[in-house]
């Protein structure tokens, strides 16, 4: 059994784990390097009460560009590379860097816009890696553990691929979609 599937069959994984394994479906990833950008995101962190760690995520996922389009956005490795990519990504690696950094953050969506939300206390902190400034109604938030994650990049994907006319990518995210156990089991 492979990475992906073996991460995807049980329990929710770390979230990068699951999405470098995605990506190396598809293509060569050098995980190590992935690993280590987001080791240094959340060394930033260490030592931060919530609001300063949210501020500070804030900022240095302000430095990225959000671009919806490309398949390359939606891979972890290459954003964190390239520092451009699919508002979801900048969300999984705010979620990612905090998580490292032992805080309680998650990745959030409404159903046009994704964040990581710090909890601290009775309060959230909310990181908009939409980038559009507008203001959003809590009670809309929807938390996504790390399979839902990839479902949603593997949706995108299979978009992508199909737009460009490469039948072979959008098969296999959607062969890759099925092995997520998001209609078996909650979370």
């Amino acid at each position: 059994m492979d990475g992906f599937s073996r991460l995807a069959c049980g329990g929710c994984p770390p979230l990068a784990d699951l999405m470098l394994s995605m990506a190396a479906e598809f293509r060569l990833v050098d995980e190590p390097a992935a690993e280590e950008r987001l080791d240094d995101l959340a060394r930033t962190l260490f030592g931060l009460d919530e609001r300063t760690a949210a501020s500070a995520l804030a900022g240095e996922i302000g430095t990225f560009q959000a671009e919806r389009l490309s398949v390359g956005g939606l891979w972890l490795d290459r954003v964190l590379e390239e520092r451009a990519g699919h508002p979801l990504v900048l969300a999984a690696i705010a979620a990612e860097a905090g998580r490292r950094a032992g805080l309680a953050i998650h990745v959030l969506s409404t159903s046009t816009r994704w964040y990581a939300g710090l909890a601290g206390g009775e309060r959230m902190w909310l990181i908009d890696t939409t980038m559009d400034g507008r203001r959003i109604d809590a009670s809309h938030l929807r938390r996504h553990c790390s399979h839902e994650v990839a479902f949603a990049a593997l949706l995108g994907l299979s978009e992508r691929y199909e737009r460009l006319g490469d039948a072979r990518g959008a098969g296999r995210a959607a062969l890759l979609r099925r092995q997520l156990p998001l209609l078996r089991r909650s979370h």
